[in-house]
């Protein structure tokens, strides 16, 4: 989709800033922009919410020059590295386009989705979605600078084709989870040193329908726990099905993205998912509608609610589960309906 109007003018305008804010968190301006028009905000909206988020952005640092494809590679997880990574990938994008552009650099980010609490590749999706070039190797930029590989894939036999139930067994063999620290990134760091972690990977069995199994195991997990890393799970699920078309190793996409899951699973308690209905419970019987749902979210300036409320009415339209709806309408404030 080609957008004009406010949305295009008010993410040309986030281009002349870093994808990190001043306070060295993600930059969700262009992602939240993007979700809350999808969701129906005003182009006054758009541009309110945007002057609010102003003060946290913060200018792009100057960085060695990235010339080749190599370098790009070595330049993989390079903090600061944001702007001369994007002047590389405009490059790529004006002489190649953006669909050969990604094909060729994304399956080498894809051991490193969770990077900054899969914002790189939530990034990368919301960019592709927004469809313009500069956007695209601005989030393909990212996704590199945050480059954060949880551990080589191991030898182990794929156990099961439930993303469920392999969660269960690495919590069984687990160590424990991890300490909480300030970001989620370094708390997912600290899950996959532990030698227990080491294979969990390969534990799951992939075909054509394990990206939309993750996605739902992903929602599990957010609606029995209402935890921030588990949020971050299922935006960035999303993100990475979103992705997959440009990934020609789909079997590799998956085991990366069920690592990723596994870590944060792990990293917030291991819950049981058995009865995954949890803090959603009084919203599973009478959700509100889609279009309610979406109106209401677009008043929040909370980026996390808009981004999460665009992602479950997106997944619920291409494979309905309640909990989706449920968790949409918990998140955008709306009261359980008495019925």
């Amino acid at each position: 989709m080609t957008d004009h109007g406010a949305l295009a003018t008010l993410l040309d305008d986030e281009l002349a800033c870093d994808a990190t804010t001043s306070d060295r968190l993600s930059n969700h301006l262009p992602m939240a922009l993007v979700a809350l028009s999808r969701l129906g905000a005003t182009d006054d909206r758009l541009a309110g919410f945007a002057a609010r988020y102003q003060h946290r952005l913060a200018p792009i640092p100057s960085s060695e020059p990235i010339a080749t494809f190599d370098e790009w590679l070595a330049a993989r997880g390079r903090d600061g590295a944001y702007g001369a990574l994007r002047a590389y990938l405009e490059r790529c994008v004006a002489a190649d386009g953006v669909d050969a552009t990604v094909r060729r650099h994304l399956p080498h980010l894809i051991d490193g989705l969770s990077g900054a609490a899969f914002h790189g590749i939530i990034r990368l999706a919301y960019a592709l979605d927004a469809a313009s070039g500069p956007r695209v190797a601005a989030g393909l930029a990212y996704l590199t600078e945050v480059h954060q590989p949880l551990g080589p894939r191991g030898v182990d036999v794929p156990r099961t084709e439930d993303p469920v139930v392999a969660l269960a067994a690495v919590a069984e063999r687990a160590s424990g989870g991890a300490p909480r620290t300030r970001t989620i990134g370094e708390r997912l760091r600290l899950v996959a040193a532990q030698p227990t972690f080491t294979g969990v990977a390969d534990w799951l069995a992939t075909d054509e329908t394990t990206p939309s199994r993750l996605c739902a195991a992903a929602a599990a997990l957010y609606a029995a726990t209402d935890d921030f890393i588990a949020l971050h799970g299922l935006t960035g699920s999303h993100a990475a099905l979103v992705l997959a078309p440009f990934v020609e190793d789909r079997a590799a996409l998956c085991a990366w993205w069920f690592q990723a899951l596994a870590a944060a699973y792990l990293a917030i308690g291991a819950p049981d998912l058995a009865d995954p209905s949890g803090p959603v419970a009084p919203w599973l019987d009478a959700p509100a509608a889609w279009p309610t749902i979406a109106a209401a979210a677009t008043t929040s300036d909370d980026e996390h609610v808009v981004k999460l409320v665009y992602t479950a009415r997106t997944l619920d339209e291409r494979r309905p589960d309640p909990l989706l709806r449920a968790a949409a309408s918990r998140q955008a404030g709306l009261a359980p309906d008495p019925r």
